[in-house]
This record gives C-alpha cells, structure tokens and sequence, in this order.
C-alpha cells in the first residue's frame, strides 16, 4: 500500500460513523440492475476493473493511522465483480437477494469502499448490485462510476480500445485545499457566516417511538411517497411568491416539523456539492452539508418560509466550503438530525429510468445488445433520524423517507408521510396560508392517536 492518505471533513465524519455501527448500511449507495441478453460476464468484470484501477478511492482501504483515520491506496485493486450462481431462482426470490445484498456491511480497512455482485439465473438472465460506500463517492461520484463501467464495457465487447477523459487532478489537492481554506479570506467570511446563523442553535429533534441508543446501529426503514399529481400545483404556487419548488417543498418539512415538535426554532440540514470544476472526472467524497435554520411562528406562512430558505440555500452555497460544523469545536452530538434533499433528473435516470411508484422494475432500456431495467432498492436508511428525499425525475415528483428504526416505527413515519402530502396541498393551494392554520391529522390518524393514548 502507498503512504496514508488524509481524509476530508466529510470523509472524516464517515468514518466516525462507520466505527460506531460497522454492520450498518446507512451509508451504502446502491444500484441493482436487471440485465437480460447475451450479457459478456469478463467484458464486466474487465470494464470494473478498468475503472478502478483508473480511480485511486476505488482501490482504497481505510483505516487508522497513530490514532488519525486515513486512507491507504492499493497498487492493485481486489477481485472488482463477484459471480453468484442462481439458477431457477424465481424472480421474487432474486428480489430477496438483490435486498439482502443491499444491506450487506463493508469491511472498509480490508476489502475497500466497492461491492459489486451478479447473480447469474441463466446464460441470459442476470441481476447485479452495485454498491459503493459513502465514504468514498457522492452521488456524482456514482453516476460517473456507472457511465464509465458501460462505456468501458460497451467498447470491451465490440473489440475496441476503451477511451476515457483525462483526470485533471486527484483528491488528494481537494483535502489540502480544504484544509488550507479556513485561514484564507473566503474562509474567514464563511466562518462568520456560520457563526452568525448558528448562534444559539439547538438540533432539532422529533418525538420518537423508543429512546436513543447510545450506540446507534445505523439501520433503518423507507416510506415513499407519489407526488406527482402536486409538481404542477407546486410549481405554479413557487413562481407566484418567486421562488424555485425546492424551498417551497422545503418549507412545508420545515412548518410540519415545527407543528410535529411543538417548536419554533428548526433547523434541517441538506446536502450540497463542494466538487469544483477540475473534479469533474474525480470520484470522491465532496459533500457538506448545509443547515438551514428558521423560525416557525403563529403567524408564519408557506411563502415567507420558503423565502427565507432560499435565500439562506443560496448563502449556504456561497459558503458551502467551509463546514458549518468547523464553527462549533467540541461541540457533542450531531449539529442536524433531520434532513432534506432534491436529486434532479440525472444521466443515470435518463439511461435506465427507475421505477414507477409501486413497480419492480422500470423500464427496459436497449444497450450493447442487452435489455436493461433498474430495480427498486431502498438505500441510505438510518443516516439521520429522518431525511426526506425529493427526486424530480422521469415519474414526476417523487419524495422517499428514510428514518431511524432505532427510533421510529414504520406506522409512525407513513402518519408523518400523509402529513407532509396534506401541507404540501395546502402550500399548494394557497402559498400565503399561515401553516398553523394546516390540520395536522386527518380522520384515520386522528383514530389512531385516540385509540393509542385509551390503550
């Protein structure tokens, strides 16, 4: 192995996480494949391995070094594709392995950051998994890990030499960037920025079903939810009090947590990209998280928090490169433990659409001989204690909540989801609706509630 290799912040926060629950698949990125056709199993393998052998995070252990996590690179990347034997298997039993799989842990100090699995069912029906841990990529990272494995492998069988883009740089320069950032000027404004906005935050935190373990397992569920009959309304809704569906999609988490908790003072965080123009072709780990913090008060509206959570996103990306965690030294316990995302429609999804809500499998798409359709596999659960997941894609809007089953029942997060769909409506509806107007339980939940507390 070559020399330690330091971590990024995100990198670093990961690994904590890793250490306290190794058997979690909290931070697993997933995609499970349906490959039917005259699939070439070595022009696979040779293509992953291609790949890693091209992307140094690929072929990397981690582990701890005098006391400091690290990464160690390996000159050789390990065996990259693992062939399973099925045969007969039915599909619903296919899709029990494919789920198994997902939730397989990794053993990041021996066997590295990439799991990638097929299951062969016959000479023309195969499954695979692919799996990455968080640690190493970001959802970049992972788009581009599967558009040059099918390059790759599309060249490989028709006999040609494969052709990649030139890496300008590698992680590495990142992390040293990273590091140096905080005593330049442009970190000295993001640090008082973060210090302003986080001045006397408390983390914000739902009502759970069971107390929190002191060791969290990092496990947990998915509640989804179809909100394609909403995009059009909550598009309209975001141009009249001239904002992006985003925040007005945020806002109504936002107001629904206050009501939820009782509070006025809420803060979720959500993702967001450090990656730079020279990382493009980078596969790494370039991510950090922006808490966005408002106020909920009795009289406070749908639009005005939308507002205010744009324009604090906007902020947030200005001064994104710096962790607003640095801002907080000896701080105990995470900073956010609710949290919020939109993906938008990517290359992956317009190459192999994902499911339609409530379908095994999307839709076939034709390549290199093969027809090819994505399954539907939860992943990311248990990273935070909640963390709503917006994916504006070939279906519509279409949210996933993923939660803690440390924490929370299955029953309790579906109440929360048909909470979030009916302020959604209202946001809709009438953006200036003031969110403590917005009944919080409908009939069904209503008689829920009133049977648990007579029980």
């Amino acid at each position: 192995m070559s020399e330690p290799r330091p971590l990024s912040a995100a990198q670093q926060s990961l690994w904590t996480a890793y250490r306290m629950a190794p058997a979690g698949h909290a931070y697993t990125m997933l995609l499970s494949l349906r490959i039917r056709g005259p699939l070439d199993t070595a022009a696979l393998a040779g293509a992953l391995d291609l790949v890693c052998r091209r992307h140094e995070m690929l072929r990397s252990c981690f582990a701890e070094v005098a006391g400091e996590p690290v990464r160690l690179p390996r000159a050789e990347p390990p065996a990259a594709l693992e062939i399973i034997e099925v045969p007969g298997t039915s599909d619903e039993a296919l899709l029990g392995l494919l789920r198994e799989a997902a939730r397989l842990p990794f053993a990041l100090e021996r066997t590295g950051p990439l799991r990638a699995l097929l299951y062969r069912r016959a000479a023309d029906d195969f499954a695979l998994s692919l799996a990455v841990h968080h640690i190493a990529g970001d959802f970049s990272s992972y788009a581009l890990l599967l558009e040059e494995v099918f390059a790759v492998y599309r060249c490989l069988v028709a006999g040609e030499e494969p052709v990649l883009p030139d890496i300008a740089r590698g992680y590495d320069e990142y992390v040293a960037e990273e590091a140096a950032h905080p005593g330049t000027p442009a970190g000295r404004r993001d640090h008082a920025y973060w210090t302003e906005l986080l001045a006397g935050a408390v983390t914000t935190e739902l009502p759970t079903d069971r107390p929190r373990p002191p060791v969290p397992s990092h496990t947990g569920g998915t509640v989804r939810l179809d909100l394609a009959v909403l995009s059009q309304d909550l598009q309209q809704a975001a141009k009249s009090v001239g904002t992006r569906p985003y925040p007005l999609l945020l806002a109504a988490y936002q107001a629904l947590i206050a009501r939820w908790t009782g509070e006025q003072d809420i803060m979720v965080g959500t993702p967001a990209s450090t990656r730079a123009r020279p990382d493009r072709a980078v596969f790494g780990c370039y991510l950090n998280s922006i808490p966005v913090r408002v106020r909920v008060g009795a009289g406070t509206t749908f639009a005005a928090l939308a507002k205010e959570s744009g324009r604090q996103l906007l902020e947030g990306m200005r001064h994104v490169r710096l962790p607003a965690t640095a801002v907080l030294p000896g701080r105990r316990g995470p900073l956010v433990r609710l949290g919020a995302l939109l993906l938008q429609m990517s290359s992956l999804d317009a190459s192999f659409p994902p499911p339609a809500p409530g379908e095994p499998e999307g839709v076939a798409a034709e390549f290199a001989g093969l027809r090819v359709s994505r399954i539907d596999e939860p992943s990311q659960e248990g990273q935070l204690d909640l963390m709503l997941t917006l994916h504006q894609g070939v279906h519509g809007l279409v949210g996933v909540l993923t939660y803690d089953s440390d924490l929370f029942d299955h029953e309790s997060v579906e109440r929360f989801a048909r909470c979030y769909e009916r302020f959604l409506r209202a946001a809709a509806d009438d953006p200036e609706r003031r969110v403590a107007d917005v009944a919080l339980t409908d009939e069904d939940d209503l008689a829920a509630l009133l049977a648990l507390g007579g029980a």
